[in-house]
């Protein structure tokens, strides 16, 4: 199946403005990979950005006969060299649908990050907004107003969250309804990381939106990740990437 339509638009565009020919580390996040459109459209989770394990081999493939290499992130702040054109190729949360990629990485010879949220890795919950996604649009909510619920209630502290979840949705909303939706469980993250194509980072414990907590929480966010990841996986990652992308200076 060929790269869908807008995803190859999307890329020509962003690469056109970047020079696509010219020395560039260019790195790409996502979340959940999907089987197929079909798994897409049960709307058991937020689909983001919509990505089918076959479109994903398409978009590596399509960097791969551009020129471009795929480091390993250990190699990124010593081992890149200035005229080179690279990718790096990451996803955030945890999903256990993110286990898909491994045969691809394998196939095509590439690394990925998998930046893990442990929390819900130890309490197989899914992620919120996941729940809100799956929820409202099972009400026949638009997704306009789904988005806006759910940039609503980044602003929330994580327990207020929770709390708006159980309230709305009922005490077992957090629980996964397969494994399109649901995080690793800590035995399966355990699997993965030994991959010699897979690495480990760092998401938090709980994904907190950093700029929201006073340092005290954001410390304990990111010291608890680290500690727990430690604990499952037997060593502490170099890597971490920032819930929402947010940050503040006690986080860095």
């Amino acid at each position: 199946m060929p790269i869908a339509k807008p995803l190859k638009q999307l890329l020509r565009r962003q690469l056109s403005r970047l020079r696509r020919d010219q020395p560039a580390l260019l790195i790409f996040l996502f979340h959940a990979l999907f089987e197929n459109l079909r798994e897409i459209d049960a709307h058991r989770l937020d689909p983001q950005q919509r990505i089918t394990l076959e479109q994903m081999r398409e978009f590596i493939l399509y960097f791969q006969r551009a020129g471009y290499e795929f480091p390993a992130p250990d190699r990124l702040t010593s081992d890149l060299k200035p005229a080179g054109k690279y990718v790096l190729i990451t996803f955030d949360d945890g999903y256990f649908n993110n286990t898909r990629m491994l045969p691809l990485l394998q196939e095509l010879e590439v690394p990925a990050v998998f930046f893990i949220s442990t929390g819900n890795v130890r309490r197989q919950e899914c992620f919120w907004w996941d729940v809100v996604h799956r929820e409202r649009y099972k009400q026949g909510i638009p997704r306009t107003e789904i988005s806006r619920e759910q940039k609503q209630l980044k602003q929330l502290h994580h327990r207020q969250i929770r709390q708006h979840l159980i309230d709305a949705f009922g005490a077992d909303c957090l629980a996964p309804w397969s494994d399109t939706d649901r995080p690793m469980s800590v035995q399966e993250l355990q699997s993965f990381a030994t991959e010699p194509l897979v690495y480990i980072g760092n998401h938090t414990s709980d994904h907190y939106i950093l700029d929201n907590y006073p340092e005290p929480e954001v410390v304990q966010q990111i010291q608890q990740g680290q500690a727990e990841l430690e604990q499952i996986l037997g060593f502490r990652p170099q890597l971490i990437a920032y819930p929402n992308g947010n940050y503040s200076q006690a986080a860095i």
